[in-house]
């Protein structure tokens, strides 16, 4: 008997410790519930995106961000769309854009967008329908935009089914944004004189990653759409553009409109690029006027100032002689 009731004593014993044990496990596993809890409702400001929008895009914004998300949005789809009519495209998908002040804000938002150079004002994923824009980068948030926004069209117009030559699709939507600047002149001069342009066909494929270098491939992209433009006329390139979204034929394209290879096409270009991008158009450029006027001015400025200094000491050395005669 003594041995049946102590088993028995012992049988609830373990029963109470096994008890004790899932209570004390339930409540563990509460606790770090609890715990996780409070951490995301804690996070959950920082990485907070309110939204705005529009018939063709969904712009997300911190607080922080909203009134310059805003202000884009305004603006948006009247842009898009009359960028779509010029190239002879359609909007075909909703676009969202990020407006942020750092890539990490908005990488924890979309982990599956790629790394950026340090330098970017504003990256496009045509296949994702997707934009960021940054706010801390020091560039104009409406070109950025249509940049961008240029590159989303140009990927829906394709739908992923041709490489688009990478100058193109870069030198088109500088030129839509309205990209030129007198420092990119200079740039692209100083290129041509030190023979650092890249062969377009290089640029077709991809862009450098240094910040120097990639500047000359965005300006020879630009001015390479500029050349086109002028060498055979606005309507002509229209054509060429329509002719390569219908075809998927880059080459075929330009044969059929322009009426020449694409090794004809590089030769015009490089005796372009001789011809406007050396030192004569660099020494009577508008910024090297005004330069040289500002030198010739501190020039005359300083042989004024020189030229007064003299005629006071000479005034000096006349009273003195005076004074020392009336003594």
């Amino acid at each position: 008997m003594r041995s049946a009731k102590f088993l028995m004593r012992g049988s609830r014993g373990d029963e109470n410790k096994h008890a004790t044990r899932i209570v004390y496990g339930i409540l563990s596993r509460m606790k770090r519930l609890l715990v996780i809890a409070l951490l995301i409702c804690s996070l959950a400001p920082a990485f907070a995106f309110d939204t705005v929008r529009t018939q063709h895009f969904v712009f997300y914004a911190r607080p922080e961000e909203q009134k310059a998300a805003t202000y884009l949005a305004q603006l948006a789809d009247t842009t898009v769309e009359t960028m779509a009519a010029s190239l002879g495209l359609q909007v075909s998908a909703v676009i969202d854009v990020y407006v942020v002040q750092e890539f990490e804000e908005f990488y924890r938002a979309r982990p599956d967008a790629g790394r950026l150079p340090s330098w970017a004002a504003g990256a496009a994923w045509p296949e994702k329908n997707l934009i960021v824009i940054f706010l801390n980068r020091g560039g104009n948030i409406d070109k950025t935009f249509m940049h961008e926004t240029h590159h989303i069209l140009l990927g829906q117009a394709f739908k992923g089914a041709e490489h688009v030559p990478r100058w193109l699709d870069e030198g088109l939507a500088m030129a839509w944004a309205g990209e030129w600047s007198l420092s990119r002149l200079t740039t692209m001069t100083m290129a041509a004189l030190a023979h650092k342009l890249m062969p377009m066909d290089e640029l077709a494929e991809h862009f450098p990653g240094d910040l120097r270098t990639a500047e000359i491939a965005y300006c020879q992209s630009f001015y390479f759409i500029a050349f086109l433009k002028g060498q055979f006329g606005d309507e002509e390139f229209q054509r060429f553009f329509l002719e390569y979204t219908k075809h998927r034929d880059f080459r075929g394209a330009l044969r059929l409109t322009y009426h020449m290879d694409w090794a004809d096409i590089e030769k015009l270009w490089l005796k372009y690029t001789a011809l406007h991008f050396s030192w004569i158009p660099l020494i009577t450029s508008t910024s090297t006027m005004w330069f040289l006027a500002a030198l010739l001015f501190i020039a005359g400025y300083i042989r004024k100032k020189h030229q007064g200094r003299q005629i006071l000491r000479a005034w000096q050395q006349e009273e003195s002689c005076s004074s020392d005669t009336r003594h």
